[in-house]
Order: structure tokens, then sequence, then C-alpha cells
């Protein structure tokens, strides 16, 4: 054998040794632990029981505490009888006071407490079970370093830390426990059926209801499902209104401020003499209707509350809904009527009378002083007269001087009845509007100058522009 095939057989050998101790000492050597297994390890189990072993829960710290009371698979919490409570927070305490893992233990036997805050701990946990022992675990100090909190039974040395997040229903107040969700949640077959405002604010009742304006054989406002009821019978307008019913059912309190009132909170938060008292009501198929209560007073910004004669004072956050009137609620269009109902439209401006006869079963018909007028001139013409709005200026009080500007007269071919609108000058590019008589709002005074170029329009055969606001 050479000498060079020695040498690399003695490298070959040298090598096969070092690779068998190598995989020898790993044998030998303790598995290293990954970090999840590590941290399983280290945790550790505080609290482990049954919530129906649970008879009662005291957290005692500086803000007050709470007691919670197990009856019968119920929970309640002590001061807040027969109020509404809220189910989350009520479970959220259950589930924390009964499961409570440590992340670590700190120390076994520490020589001070006051380096985790335990010598005067910030709050405490007391948990009495239905067999009548108990255990407390107080609370001291936060560490912003591994967001938990030093922990010890209050009959036992060890410290452990636990997560804070696994501790935050403890910071509750017993008024925590108040629900604020102040309205119960409707049947899917629920449908909106009134809405009536008084008290303060209000000089007389104000009620909106579902309307069938059909039903009532009521022509001036045939294409209306929702009216003004009080404090005259006038429409308003379904998606602005509904989305007012929408918010109402949306409400939730922003805090309690007292639960179980007196006649002093009553009066300190002008509940007493209430500025809105509202009543909403929901017809339910083949159950009694629903009715939700609200009283409210306006302080500043402050919306102060009590909901369903429930007896919590509440704050809301301000919502239009609150302070519906007749004046905002309103349709801005002053009638509607359908032109298959019409018999006649007059129309009296700058000394000049315009009559139109419709006819037909589909008002196919229309003559102007015995002549016929073409059908989509004359479509066009009553769209604009029927799309007269106010400008939202509430003027009840207001007293024309002199004749109308323009008087338009529309006769119904059922009841033999007509309703009149007549304008008068109101200044500087507006006119007062009269609807059968009575004066409510203005209306821009360029309405008058189309309807009187339109008038001339029709009768010759030409299509008049029922856009009047251009």
């Amino acid at each position: 054998m050479s000498k060079r095939t020695k040498t690399l057989l003695l490298a070959l050998i040298v090598l096969a040794l070092l690779v068998g101790l190598f995989f020898a000492v790993k044998l030998l050597l303790p598995q290293e632990e990954t970090v999840s297994s590590s941290e399983a390890s280290t945790s550790i189990k505080l609290i482990s029981m049954s919530s129906d072993d649970v008879a009662s829960i005291e957290v005692i710290h500086p803000e007050g505490g709470f007691t919670l009371k197990m009856k019968d698979g119920e929970s309640s919490i002590v001061g807040l009888e027969g109020l509404p409570l809220d189910s989350d927070r009520l479970s959220s305490v259950l589930s924390q006071a009964t499961s409570m893992t440590a992340k670590e233990m700190v120390e076994e036997s520490p020589s001070s407490l006051g380096l985790y805050g335990l010598d005067q701990p910030r709050y405490s946990l007391k948990v009495t079970k239905t067999d009548g022992s108990s255990f407390t675990m107080e609370f001291g100090l936060e560490s912003s370093a591994s967001y938990c909190t030093y922990v010890k039974l209050s009959d036992s040395d060890p410290v452990y830390t636990v997560y804070t997040s696994d501790l935050s229903s403890f910071a509750y107040t017993t008024e925590s426990f108040v629900s604020k969700s102040i309205l119960p949640t409707l049947s899917a077959n629920a449908d909106f059926k009134s809405i009536s405002y008084s008290g303060a604010d209000y000089e007389e009742p104000f009620t909106i209801e579902k309307y069938n304006f059909d039903e009532d054989g009521d022509s001036t406002y045939s294409y209306f499902s929702y009216a003004i009821t009080s404090p005259s019978l006038k429409p308003v307008d379904a998606e602005s209104f509904l989305e007012y019913v929408d918010a109402i059912l949306d409400t939730t309190a922003q805090s309690v401020l007292v639960g179980n009132y007196t006649e002093e909170d009553l009066q300190r938060y002008g509940l007493d003499e209430p500025d809105a008292n509202i009543t909403v009501t929901f017809s339910e198929e083949y159950e009694e209707d629903t009715v939700f209560t609200f009283r409210l007073s306006f302080q500043d910004n402050t919306v102060y509350a009590i909901c369903n004669d429930v007896p919590i004072i509440y704050t809301l956050a301000k919502a239009d809904w609150m302070t519906l009137r007749y004046e905002t609620t309103v349709h801005s269009l002053f009638l509607l009527p359908s032109i298959y109902e019409i018999s006649k439209v007059t129309v009296q401006t700058a000394g000049n009378t315009y009559s139109f006869d419709v006819s037909g079963e589909q008002s196919e018909t229309v003559t102007y002083k015995g002549q016929s007028i073409d059908k989509t001139a004359f479509s066009k013409f009553y769209q604009l007269l029927i799309g007269a709005t106010h400008d939202g200026n509430y003027v009840p009080d207001a007293q024309p001087e002199g004749e109308p500007v323009l008087t338009i007269t529309f006769d119904y071919r059922s009841d033999s009845n007509s309703d009149t609108l007549q304008f008068y000058g109101a200044g500087t590019r507006k006119l007062y509007v009269a609807m059968n008589g009575e004066i409510e709002f203005t209306m821009m005074s360029s309405f008058l100058g189309k309807v009187q170029e339109a008038c001339e329009q029709v009768i010759n055969g030409e299509i008049p522009d029922p856009d009047w606001k251009v």
C-alpha cells in the first residue's frame, strides 16, 4: 500500500469517528424547546371553576367596584335590581373570574410585596362558591414591559403575572352594568305606525302617521303614504321621514347617569317638565302594537332622557328626530293631485283666465274654450302647476297685501270638491302661498313667470318646460 493511500485511509477513519462523536453528544444533550412550548410549561392556572359553582363575585377598587350575584343561573348586580343590565359585561365578569391563567410565577416567597404594588393592592377580587367557600385575589402594579399585572392569592405567598387584558372586566363599576341598549329589537314584521310629540317645546301635539289618502277619499295628496295628522293633515316625504325612524331604532345611550332616580333627580336634569315627550308606535302582525316612549330634556349640548319608563336617566347624543316640528317635516309640495282625478284646472293671472276641461277614463281629452289641447303639452303643463314647492320659510302669521298675482284651482271628479293655491307678492323674489286660504310658507317668485309663460305655450300647441327652478 502506498504512502498516499495510507494517508487518505487514515483521514477517512478520523472523519468517521468525528461524525459519530457529534451524534452521540447530540443524543445526550437535552432538546431545546420552542418559545411556545416554553411559555406553555410556565403557564399556571390560578382559577379554574364552573360558573355554576359561583354564588357571588365581589370586586373592590377605589372607584367603588361591584358585587355580582348568581341565582338559578341568572346573574344580577347589587344595587341595580329591576334595571336592564348589559348581558355581555355580566358574561365577561363570569368568564374572567372563573378562569385565570398566570403567564409566570415571578417570585415564590417575595421579601417585599411593595416591589409589586401588592403591599397595598390596587383592587381585589373575592369569589364565593355555592358551597360557602371563597378565595380572594389581589392585584398590584402593571408591568408595561410585559403588558401584565402582578397578582397573588391573599392566603398564599407566590406572586404571578397575568395579562392585564384578561382582567379588563374587573375595572367596571356598578353603573357600568346598566344596559345602554334602550330599545328592544323589533320583529321582522313590525311596521311604523305613528310618532307623536308634546311637551314644553310644543304648543300643541304634533303627530305623524302612516296614512292612506286613497282610503280616506282625499284627492289632494294621492301619492303620499305618510302624513302629519296633527295639528293639520299634510303629507311628509316618506324617504326622508323613514331615515328619522331608522335613527330612532339605532339610538343607544351615551352614558347612564342615575338608576332608580328620585324627584330631585328629575328636577336636576329637567325631566320633571320635559322639553319633549315622544311616543313611537309600531304595528306588529298578529300581536299588540309595540310602543317606545322618550322623555327628553335639552341642556346646552346634552340630552337627558328617560326611555320606556325604565327608572334610569340616560344621556343621549342629540339627533334631528328629537326635535321634529310641523314646519320642518311637512312635504315641500303644496299638493299632489292625480291628473286622473281632475275634471278642470283653472289658472288666473295678469288679468287672464285659463280654464282647461279634462275628461276621459285616462284623462286623454283636454279642451280650452272648446278647442282640443295636445295631451303631451298639457301633461307637462300640469307637472309644472303641481310642482310648486315651498322654500322652508314658515310664515303662518303672514298678512299679504293686495290681490293674488296667481291663482290655480283644481276641480275634482269624484267629490265635486276643489283645491286652490293663491300666490301673493312677498318682497324680493318671494311669494306667499295660500292653500285653500291658509298661508304657511313662501316660495321663489320665479314660479309665477314660468306659469304665465306656460299658459300661453300650451294653448298655442307648444310643450312647456315643467322645471321652473332653472
